[in-house]
């Protein structure tokens, strides 16, 4: 185990990949929630070839926004691919080094430090459901998909809460005696 004052690179590599494909996973999934919603698109699209004079069905309307968002969609894909490597080295990595926290089992941490253990514990299962059933969507047996996605689809929310409590928690640092932490998590 080392102290939160030495993040070597690897650490900070795995930390930051982490960071930034996970965001761009979430961005697609907003995406396709909100402004790329299919009905939404479709309602667009329709309007759009009116204003032309050019009429289509609403079922048209709505394979034409699946094939738009689809594209965009994909890179969820390809990030998930990127998010299963990283997780999967994190937890070489910790299994090598340790934890760079005390286990929130320890008798020796106080309630801050079970706390950040137990939400990192509890962030690191939920990316490990999104991966597995990530995975299993793609390359599963047949006939579980709806419930792997609705698992799947739940399984992401986990991670707004802890990028409000991870952030929170580096102000509360960076006003406290752990001033530092973020320069020190991007420099070293």
């Amino acid at each position: 185990m080392y102290t939160q004052s030495n993040f070597p690179l690897l650490h900070r590599f795995l930390h930051w990949g982490l960071a930034i494909t996970m965001l761009v996973m979430l961005l697609t999934v907003l995406l396709r929630l909100g402004w790329m919603e299919k009905h939404h698109m479709a309602a667009v699209i329709t309007q759009g070839l009116a204003n032309i004079d050019v009429m289509i069905t609403d079922k048209q309307a709505v394979n034409i926004a699946k094939g738009i968002r689809g594209v965009m969609f994909k890179w969820h894909i390809y990030f998930g691919y990127a998010v299963s490597v990283l997780v999967f080295a994190r937890f070489m990595y910790m299994a090598k080094f340790g934890l760079h926290y005390l286990s929130p089992l320890s008798r020796q941490a106080t309630m801050k430090q079970k706390f950040q253990a137990w939400v990192y514990w509890v962030f690191y299962a939920g990316v490990a459901m999104s991966v597995v059933t990530g995975l299993l969507l793609k390359f599963g047996p047949e006939g579980i998909e709806h419930q792997v996605e609705t698992i799947h689809k739940l399984a992401l929310w986990y991670f707004i809460p802890f990028i409000s409590l991870h952030v929170a928690g580096i102000f509360i640092a960076e006003s406290t005696d752990e001033k530092g932490i973020v320069s020190k998590m991007i420099g070293g």
